[in-house]
């Protein structure tokens, strides 16, 4: 096992602490969701932190496990460790009802920008744990950076229907690219824009969306 110390951008960062995951929907007729983009991710996080992965070799385990599913969805939680061992959780869903506005509370401090973790989707999660927890009546919390740019929620990306477009926070603001937001993009039905706090006031309505739950509306409440 390697267990190195590995330095980025100054940080120390030691790989036995954390693992890279991917959190990908599986649906009967249709597969895996914005598969390619979930590995495209996975492999551009495993070169950053020095992690071994084989893509075509996990594409083929993938689809092994597939063949065990039922005829509904299921989210499959795939973990990788320093040394590329993968382990697979799944999770039957259950069908989409109509869904409620998801209540989003506001964060009440900012996150650093130049917080590494933010980029990538890893079992790291402190500083979204941090901010739910402090919003125990809400579904989920909105994210905002040192300059007062929103960023993410703690479970998936903001988008914001302002003026007649569908805009999403740039990543350089902080926050994990998506691949629903990165498969969205390519398609221009959203564009990246930097929004302020004071941008949402504005705002006609705002969503969440991640690859597993797709679009929903969402709600600020205020505190």
């Amino acid at each position: 096992m390697k267990n190195q110390l590995v330095i980025h951008d100054g940080f120390s960062l030691n790989q036995s602490d954390f693992l890279l995951l991917e959190t990908i929907l599986w649906q009967a007729h249709d597969g895996y969701f914005v598969l390619d983009y979930h590995l495209q991710r996975l492999k551009n996080s495993a070169i950053y932190f020095d992690f071994s992965v084989d893509i075509n070799s996990l594409k083929t385990q993938l689809n092994k496990l597939a063949e065990s599913f039922l005829n509904q969805a299921y989210k499959v939680r795939l973990l990788l460790n320093s040394d590329g061992e993968i382990t697979y959780q799944t999770m039957s869903l259950s069908p989409v009802k109509n869904q409620e506005l998801v209540k989003l509370g506001m964060c009440c401090t900012p996150v650093d920008s130049t917080n590494i973790f933010l980029y990538h989707k890893t079992t790291n999660r402190q500083v979204y744990e941090i901010a739910k927890a402090a919003f125990p009546d809400c579904d989920d919390v909105l994210l905002w950076n040192e300059r007062g740019e929103i960023t993410e929620t703690s479970i998936g990306n903001i988008v914001v229907e302002l003026n007649g477009e569908l805009l999403t926070p740039p990543v350089k603001c902080g926050l994990l690219a998506g691949t629903f937001r990165a498969n969205l993009l390519d398609k221009g039905k959203i564009r990246e824009e930097i929004m302020t706090m004071e941008t949402l006031k504005y705002s006609n309505r705002i969503y969440i969306i991640n690859s597993v739950k797709k679009w929903r509306e969402a709600v600020l409440i205020s505190h």
